[in-house]
């Protein structure tokens, strides 16, 4: 397995779900990426994602639950855009350990859901590392399957 190690592994969009739809198909004919969408009801949000580019656009559902009333605060207070940018390391616990001794507030883990239409391409492990420049940090330890991650010779 493959991983993006001190780089960044993907950027995350936050998107009303109204808009949902039009951005991703705004995104995909920029790009030429297609992106998967994946519904989480338990949780209340849709992400539609394209693991070999390292495009994601998340939004919350209609219906207010624990988890994406952190969606639809984000939301209300930057609006659509950029929301965070996944930064790969290879040990996430180190790297948590050291965010913490310099006095950096570290979230939860993180981890894939088994029912992913992706699950069997990754093994996903995330933290959330704080904010800079109006986006959200997260830590990634994040391994890809050999074929994955189209790397092209230069």
């Amino acid at each position: 397995m493959k991983k993006f190690v001190n780089h960044v592994d993907h950027v995350a969009w936050m998107s009303r779900p109204e808009n949902l739809d039009a951005n991703v198909a705004q995104l995909e004919k920029l790009t030429g990426a297609t992106l998967t969408r994946f519904v989480r009801e338990d949780m209340g949000f849709t992400m539609c994602i394209s693991w070999e580019a390292g495009l994601e656009v998340v939004a919350p559902m209609e219906r207010r639950t624990e988890f994406n009333a952190w969606l639809w605060s984000e939301l209300e207070k930057k609006g659509e855009g950029v929301s965070s940018v996944v930064f790969g390391v290879k040990n996430l616990d180190a790297h948590k350990a050291r965010l913490e001794a310099m006095g950096f507030p570290v979230g939860p883990l993180m981890d894939d859901h088994p029912d992913s239409p992706w699950h069997d391409k990754l093994v996903l492990w995330e933290r959330m590392a704080g904010e800079a420049m109006n986006t959200n940090i997260v830590l990634g330890d994040i391994d890809y399957a050999d074929a994955v991650i189209p790397f092209g010779e230069a």
